[in-house]
């Protein structure tokens, strides 16, 4: 498919919104502003965004932790801060962080902090969107390392036997913590697997947003007639697995080449032959810059929870958990 300028100039901000956005979550980690573990998704924007672009109006999402470029571009940029600054008026009110996050209104069900968990959950959710006979799918995102889970294989197994509305997208970032892919399976590419469940796979490069984006287009489709597929993205995680791991375990020499890969430089340079300025490109930055400093003020400046709040449990289950989702 062929895309104007301003097409490609919207991907291209989208990219550059989701690497800022994790920036400055990274600045506010160093300064002791956020605590917890982050897992920042920095060098895997293509695949996120591409992701979150393919969605139909009425299919689903489940992320996972290392999501927030995607997120970034999918959630309200000021209540997506908040949640994850802990305050009240946050997606699920300070309680979520991303491990747990979710909006019934933007069709974004809950992540299981639990890696490999959160499958069959995703297949149960895709199990409902076909008995209530919805036109819709469910994309349920993973990790290389995932995919070594049991139930990951289980859940897996079952979409293909209920012919469920579901599109599982490896993030393959090429490690699992401290793990790299070629110490994990003799498989090449992970999308393989799809032929034990008799479902339909492909490997991709994640870091081209425009093949993502239209990879997940055409298996959405398919889902949504009951025909589940797994689609493999692989990308390279540029930071260690969470903030404070110094990914000593990598050889330098991958990190930098595959460095050089960058999926926004990438966009540029497509952009630069379309016609693209060096002034587009740097009101881009600008805008993006903006949007998000104004978010992290207004998520500072935010209420923390009661301690009524905190300790309103019914509260945690009905925005987190429970009840109608779909």
């Amino acid at each position: 498919m062929n895309y104007s300028k301003n097409e490609l100039l919207g991907f291209y901000e989208q990219l550059v919104q989701g690497r800022r956005y994790e920036e400055k979550i990274l600045g506010y980690v160093n300064e002791g502003k956020l605590q917890g573990f982050f897992h920042l998704g920095i060098g895997q924007e293509a695949a996120q965004v591409g992701v979150v672009n393919a969605l139909g109006h009425n299919d689903y999402l489940v992320p996972t932790h290392r999501f927030h470029p995607g997120l970034a571009n999918k959630l309200d940029l000021k209540t997506l801060t908040a949640e994850l600054l802990g305050r009240s008026n946050g997606y699920n009110k300070g309680k979520a962080f991303t491990f747990h996050i979710s909006s019934k209104k933007e069709r974004l069900l809950p992540v299981n902090g639990m890696l490999g968990a959160g499958i069959p959950e995703a297949v149960g959710y895709a199990w409902a969107l076909k008995m209530d006979e919805k036109d819709a799918a469910v994309v349920c995102v993973l990790g290389d390392g995932t995919t070594s889970e049991g139930n990951v294989h289980e859940g897996m197994n079952i979409a293909a036997i209920l012919d469920a509305p579901i599109v599982f997208f490896i993030e393959n970032n090429g490690w699992a913590i401290s793990n790299p892919v070629s110490e994990q399976t003799k498989i090449e590419d992970l999308s393989t697997r799809a032929i034990a469940y008799g479902m339909p796979g492909v490997t991709i490069d994640g870091n081209d947003v425009i093949t993502v984006k239209e990879t997940l287009e055409k298996a959405l489709a398919e889902a949504r007639k009951g025909r589940p597929s797994i689609v493999e993205a692989k990308t390279y995680r540029w930071r260690g697995h969470f903030e404070g791991d110094p990914g000593f375990y990598r050889d330098p020499q991958e990190h930098e080449e595959a460095m050089k890969d960058d999926c926004i430089k990438r966009l540029e340079k497509i952009l630069y032959g379309q016609g693209a300025t060096d002034k587009e490109l740097a009101e881009i930055e600008v805008r993006v810059q903006q949007r998000i400093d104004e978010a992290f003020a207004y998520a500072e400046k935010s209420p923390l929870p009661t301690v009524e709040e905190t300790l309103d449990y019914d509260q945690v289950y009905a925005t987190n958990l429970g009840g109608d989702l779909l």
